[in-house]
């Protein structure tokens, strides 16, 4: 089977991911937690803002930006007083180059986008030690679709990207190994440098499988000097972007380099890493866990042992190596049950890549196989399980914005932060703000004058913190809000039940 072909079916599975996320999105757009935080910064980009500044619709009323309802791990404040938003400001550039020729309606499925891409680039790896079509067209669907990969094509996030420029630099390398063009070699510099701003985490990964497979190659001295100038190149581009974010963020890692400092300086990171390391290999009860997740990944104990002295074992031990390492060595790798698998997904590629190129070369008896069937059937499992809980989690965000929709208030107040994370589209629609305490009430009130007339103040009775990563003392401060609410120049006039939130519409007296 050519490439063509493959490609025509790679097309067809990426419609299943199109699919769900038409159906998600409904009528308007599905956005909750992390991904509204990158749509915001897209659409402030867009009406002229930086990518990195906090978007703050209730600015135009005459708060401060102080009021933000976001904070820890997703709006923070500089020591300049700015507030940024953590995500990756690339990832926000990139989309508005992309935006040049689509519709923003478009921008959600920009990651399945580059989702499709990774098929065709882990495609021509593949390729690179394999000529039997089928076999590069099978294992190409068993690496994208049936390990955690497949769950960053049902989110709206940079993962896809970041794994494309992770598959652009393997390529690139693999192919600079065999040919030393420019063209090459500069996207080799590039994807690298790419990589580690979309997520360094990734870049652990892409660094340790280079490493090893430079330690492996023969004529290391000869491929060292012609990599001299796009190494040169990589370290230029790194320390533009290291200048860049040292002067927006005060860190030379950028926002993320920074919240992680101030955390450990703070010692808001209390790590338990046994238990950690537990969590994400086995899981535990927030957890599902990678091995148990997606059992397929069990196939790489094998090759490890007959590949030691084959090309392909530099993919085997280095993405063992990164998967074993990682939930020591990263602080965050948030997401409770199935969708705390993301930060692994660079290391899966590489690994997998060696898994079924090794499985490739022997001839099993099918009996074998049949010992495999379970393995995989309980990997597609777990996607229909992600597929399920995205679909319930659609459901509810759609009705939460339906019923803000018909209570239509002028501004919405919500009680500390615990809310955030289902804010979603609402609010692009209507202004908002956080409080925590009835004298930050009083200040609204006096604030607003006559400018709002309806008020949805939104609180969560009962929310616990349910993450042992995530810093207890932010908690406390931001997130575990109890207070009374006691307006002076408003009356509540009616409440609501939306979704666990109870909701009480406020008009002035």
């Amino acid at each position: 089977m050519g490439f063509p072909k493959r490609v025509c079916i790679y097309f067809f599975i990426i419609l299943i991911p199109l699919f769900y996320r038409w159906k998600w999105n409904d009528s308007s757009v599905f956005i909750s937690s992390d991904p509204e935080i990158k749509y915001y910064q897209v659409l402030n980009s867009l009406a002229g803002g930086s990518a990195e500044e906090c978007y703050f619709p209730a600015r135009e009323l005459g708060f401060e930006v102080s009021m933000i309802p976001f904070g820890y791990p997703w709006a923070f404040f500089l020591k300049n007083g700015n507030c940024v938003f953590q995500y990756p400001v690339l990832f926000t550039w990139i989309q508005k180059l992309i935006l040049l020729v689509v519709s923003i309606k478009w921008i959600t499925y920009i990651p399945i986008f580059f989702f499709f891409l990774n098929f065709l680039l882990l495609d021509r790896i593949l390729n690179k030690y394999e000529k039997r079509g089928i076999f590069i067209l099978l294992s190409t669907i068993f690496i994208q679709c049936l390990t955690p990969i497949f769950l960053s094509s049902l989110d709206y996030s940079e993962l896809t990207l970041t794994n494309f420029f992770l598959l652009a630099a393997i390529l690139s390398y693999l192919e600079f190994q065999d040919k030393s063009e420019f063209r090459y070699g500069l996207l080799l510099a590039v994807a690298i440098v790419f990589n580690f701003q979309l997520r360094p985490e990734s870049s652990i990964a892409l660094i340790i499988f280079l490493g090893i497979s430079f330690v492996k190659t023969q004529n290391q001295i000869s491929l060292i000097k012609k990599l001299i100038p796009y190494i040169l190149l990589c370290i230029g581009l790194q320390t533009l972007f290291f200048l860049w974010n040292h002067d927006v963020y005060g860190h030379f890692l950028g926002m993320r380099g920074l919240n992680t400092v101030t955390d450990m300086e703070s010692g808001n990171l209390q790590r338990d890493l046994g238990r950690e390391w537990i969590a994400d290999l086995w899981g535990n009860d927030f957890k599902i866990g990678i091995f148990k997740g997606y059992p397929i990944l069990f196939l790489a104990t094998l090759p490890l042992w007959w590949e030691k002295k084959s090309s392909i074992f530099p993919f085997l031990i280095s993405g063992v190596i990164f998967i074993l390492l990682l939930p020591i060595i990263s602080p965050y790798r948030a997401g409770v049950d199935i969708f705390g698998m993301r930060y692994f997904e660079s290391g899966i590629y590489i690994l997998m890549i060696g898994v079924f190129l090794s499985l490739g070369k022997k001839q099993f008896k099918f009996p074998v196989y049949l010992l495999i069937l379970p393995l995989v059937y309980f990997s597609y499992k777990s996607d229909t399980r992600a597929i399920k809980q995205w679909s319930s989690s659609a459901k509810l965000y759609h009705q939460v914005m339906d019923q803000i929709d018909q209570i239509n208030p002028d501004l919405i107040v919500q009680r500390g932060l615990s809310i955030s994370y289902l804010v979603g589209y609402s609010y692009v629609k209507y202004p908002q703000l956080a409080i925590y305490s009835n004298d930050d009430w009083l200040k609204i009130e006096n604030q607003l004058q006559n400018k709002a007339s309806r008020i949805l103040y939104l609180e969560w009775e009962g929310n616990q913190l349910v993450n042992a990563e995530f810093p207890s003392a932010i908690w406390k401060e931001k997130f575990d809000i109890n207070f009374k609410l006691n307006p002076v120049k408003y009356k509540i006039h009616s409440e609501y039940s939306l979704a666990h939130f109870k909701g009480s519409l406020l008009e002035k007296k």
